[in-house]
């Protein structure tokens, strides 16, 4: 008998993160006069985010970028009506970069986090919410799910200095040593 069934749903294998890697930009609509872009990707799930670095004057731009996510507990085994709106989705949104004013926005793809898998693929970028949807190009990326293992032993290095009274606190102070 082994020593871990997989049929168990104790030791199913429930991922921790998502990896998601940009890897490059195609068909993107130009923006300025000249045709030169200054291109860059938001990764974002929840309210974290993640930016690439801007590529300047590509009609391709690659990034080969790689962030990482934390996952809610439960978002992949309770689906997505279970978590806060926003939070079971990765977001690419890529902007153009303007010297003034504000960014332009030139395309948004939605991955839904449920499906849980990893995949590789090109995703066409849509419009933002209530707009005319236009051909805006699309994103090539990788998505891989992770576990991260933390055990007890691990946690407490990881942990920040403990809280100490006022008296240990004034103690470790750097005093000013006066020469006369």
């Amino acid at each position: 008998m082994p020593l871990i069934s997989l049929d168990d749903d104790d030791q199913r294998w429930v991922p921790t993160h998502v990896n998601a890697i940009v890897l490059r930009a195609r068909g993107l609509r130009t923006k300025s006069k000249q045709g030169s872009r200054y291109v860059y990707t938001i990764v974002q799930v929840g309210k974290e985010k993640y930016t690439t670095g801007l590529v300047e004057k590509a009609s391709e731009p690659e990034w080969n970028e790689e962030c990482s996510f934390e996952l809610l507990p439960g978002l992949l085994e309770a689906g997505p009506g279970a978590c806060p709106p926003g939070n079971s989705n990765l977001v690419f949104t890529v902007m153009h970069r303007v010297l003034i004013g504000l960014d332009v926005f030139l395309g948004q793809a939605v991955v839904p986090l449920d499906k849980d898998h990893d995949s590789t693929g090109n995703k066409h970028l849509h419009s933002k919410a209530g707009r005319k949807e236009k051909e805006r190009g699309e994103l090539q990326f990788t998505i891989r799910f992770t576990r991260n293992n933390m055990t007890a032993s691990m946690y407490d290095l990881s942990v920040q200095e403990k809280p100490r009274s006022a008296f240990g606190r004034l103690k470790e102070r750097p005093t000013l040593a006066l020469n006369l």
